[in-house]
């Protein structure tokens, strides 16, 4: 059947008008604020959504698990592990493959032309196929890895909210207390100046004072402004704009004392703790990519069947039906196949040594944890009981200065030394509860809030398996 040459042209004219169409249409400062435009509107609806009340702690955290693009990143990851897992089970299902032509011919211009269909059919079923069976129980495992690796993602956004909500409140307490701080060296700037206007104190002591009321003044404005950025890095971590208001819901619970020795917590990390679990299934995934490789020494037996049909006249049969067994078996391609089997063995021994490797770090991990929030905890008392003894040196100091027995220079030393006792002791209180939640993280002990209900990521899976002994079997 022929067309006429003008029509071969229509088809590569039309595509590439509308390519070019495509292209011109696109405007990328336009794209750019359309696109700034949604964003900016769907950041505020879930800041007016979400923060229409002070935040405790765990709402952060709950905020964060929804909204923090690293736990939705590594939900889609593990998405992909399960279509990988779907995939590959799609190796034990039969293939079906189905075609049809029509043709129209005339030998000759005086002769009727002729017309006639064809169709056909193929189906194909493996029946020995093994290297399909490890295949899909190392996709399985992957899935269940992808699984964990998620999971201590969220125990790290976890650990990361804490402690930019400790920061932040820490800087609030901060804020006040250098408020109060800035107040009382205005104050007292001021009694300075009249007591050096009336020469009763030399006219250094009074600009000594004047100069410490500006230092109070300028930390006070720093703290603010760190305030700020201290707000937008806790927000971003929760996924909502870094501009966005946001009000702390009172002080950080008091931290539980440590008990225990060092010891059992490095037992019960190597017990739970999800590097181990990814480090195992690894090597599980090795191991079935051992035995796949083994699969290729081994022959190939599947059953077909195929069918073709056509309404040409002149065939001797309209249909035709072919079934059967078919067996493939390399017997020799080089030596490759030994190749592939000998580097899945050294793979499954690097898996291995990697898992070893794991071990070590997470106790290193452990002890250096445990030793950091004794040190903070330490801290903690020292600098309550370093900040006690500077404020009553400073009431006993200001005290005989107001009477003159002592000069004003000596209250101001007083004085700047509480206030950063003080400054250090509020520091202190959040740098304890931050190193309990690193060990806690070090540990794998995190607590992570359960999913809604609903989540689409979250479908119960038998590869989802916390024993990867039984995965192996």
């Amino acid at each position: 059947m022929r067309f006429p040459p003008s029509n071969l042209y229509v088809a590569p004219a039309l595509a590439v008008a509308f390519l070019a169409a495509g292209c011109s249409s696109f405007d990328p400062a336009k794209v750019r604020r359309e696109q700034t435009a949604d964003f900016t509107a769907r950041l505020e609806r879930l800041a007016a959504s979400e923060m229409a009340h002070p935040l405790t702690l765990d709402d952060c955290i709950r905020i964060a698990m929804a909204n923090n693009y690293d736990v939705r990143k590594a939900d889609l990851d593990r998405e992909l592990y399960r279509i990988g897992k779907n995939v590959a089970f799609t190796a034990f299902l039969p293939n079906v493959a189905a075609s049809a032509g029509y043709q129209s011919y005339a030998r000759d211009p005086k002769i009727t032309e002729r017309r006639f269909g064809t169709a056909e059919v193929n189906i194909g079923l493996p029946i020995f196929m093994p290297s399909s069976w490890f295949l899909y129980a190392a996709a399985r495992q992957g899935y269940a890895a992808g699984g964990i690796a998620a999971q201590y993602v969220r125990q790290g956004i976890v650990l990361e909210t804490t402690s930019r909500y400790y920061d932040l409140l820490v800087q609030q307490d901060l804020v006040a207390a250098l408020d109060s701080q800035a107040e009382a060296a205005r104050a007292q700037a001021d009694r300075a100046r009249g007591l050096a206007d009336e020469g009763l104190i030399a006219a250094w002591e009074g600009a000594a004072a004047q100069q410490q009321a500006e230092a109070r003044a300028a930390e006070h404005d720093r703290a603010r402004r760190q305030l700020a950025v201290l707000r937008g890095e806790l927000l971003r971590t929760m996924g909502l704009s870094p501009l966005a208001p946001i009000r702390l819901a009172g002080a950080a619970p008091t931290p539980t004392p440590l008990s225990g020795t060092t010891e059992e917590r490095v037992l019960r990390a190597l017990e739970i703790h999800p590097q181990l679990a990814l480090a195992d299934r690894q090597v599980v995934i090795h191991e079935h990519r051992v035995r796949q490789a083994f699969t290729e020494f081994l022959p190939v037996v599947s059953l077909f069947a195929s069918g073709n049909w056509t309404g040409n006249d002149l065939a001797a049969h309209a249909s035709n039906w072919v079934a059967g067994f078919k067996g493939t078996w390399t017997l020799f391609d080089g030596l490759a196949n030994l190749a592939r089997y000998r580097a899945a063995r050294v793979e499954r021994r690097q898996s291995e040594l990697a898992r070893e490797s794991t071990f070590l770090s997470i106790i290193v991990q452990v002890i250096a944890a445990d030793a950091a929030a004794r040190d903070a905890a330490d801290a903690t008392r020292l600098s309550r009981s370093a900040y006690e003894v500077a404020a009553a040196r400073f009431a006993d100091r200001d005290a005989k200065a107001r009477e003159g027995l002592l000069p004003l220079s000596e209250a101001l030393d007083a004085r700047a030394a509480m206030d950063l006792a003080q400054v250090e002791w509020i520091r202190a209180q959040y740098r304890e509860r931050v190193a309990l939640a690193h060990l806690e993280l070090a540990m794998g002990l995190t607590f992570v809030p359960e999913k809604e209900k609903g989540d689409p990521t979250d479908r119960a899976d038998p590869s989802h398996s916390s024993n990867p002994a039984e995965e192996k079997k």
